[in-house]
């Protein structure tokens, strides 16, 4: 009897051991996620007067809880019958996403995400060769120095990132952008706005699509 008490308690410390073994073995690798926004090439490709890159960063700081930086530049050279106009400045924003799929450790690190942005942009603006014509004087022609714009919105965010290859992601969003701040140019009204779109809008809807990659890390512990 004295025997079977033992091997018993013996089975149970083994089983014991294997399982708080099992567990530790079972962790989520957090990384720092990289990653280019490549909607702007085609828009590229149609409107040539406009260029834009922007670029994407994320880290998971707690299971599901992203937090999230993105910064971009914008070009514009748009010549019109009447004026030429340019452009060009910068923008970048801070937020969160949340996954609405469970964390796997070690095998899933796709995301079904809605998140939040604050986004900002500074960007100068100026036309020259500005055609104006008088019945007096004739035609003749005019230029507005450059200036010096800022501007401020809230921007609601829900896509998903799906891992095509290791640590390789690709990825689309929605965005809906509630402008917070535009600051007024008494010369002339800017046509975009680095990071949120046409300037005399006051929301704004567009998709992103991107390409990242994810840095492997840390090695966190993590029992299902």
């Amino acid at each position: 009897m004295k025997n079977i008490l033992k091997y018993t308690f013996l089975l149970l410390i083994l089983l014991t051991c294997n399982s708080q073994e099992g567990k530790t073995q079972k962790k989520r690798i957090k990384g720092l996620r990289l990653g280019v926004d490549v909607s702007g090439f085609p828009v590229q490709y149609f409107v040539p007067a406009r260029q834009n890159i922007g670029i994407t960063a994320d880290f998971e700081i707690n299971p599901g809880l992203y937090t999230v930086a993105e910064a971009g530049r914008l070009e514009t050279d748009r010549k019109e019958e009447t004026h030429h106009y340019i452009s060009n400045g910068y923008y970048g924003k801070i937020g969160f996403d949340y996954d609405f799929l469970k964390p796997q450790p070690n095998t899933r690190y796709d995301m079904l995400f809605g998140g939040f942005r604050f986004g900002g942009s500074s960007f100068n603006h100026q036309a020259d060769d500005i055609i104006i014509s008088d019945d007096y004087w004739g035609e003749y022609t005019e230029r507005i120095p450059p200036n010096t714009i800022k501007a401020f919105w809230a921007e609601a965010v829900a896509g998903i990132k799906t891992e095509v290859f290791k640590h390789f992601f690709m990825g689309w969003s929605v965005r809906g952008q509630l402008m917070l701040y535009r600051q007024k140019d008494a010369g002339m009204q800017p046509w975009l706005i680095p990071g949120y779109g046409k300037a005399e809008s006051n929301t704004s809807i567009f998709i992103t699509y991107t390409l990242s990659y994810r840095i492997p890390l840390l090695r966190v512990p993590q029992s299902q």
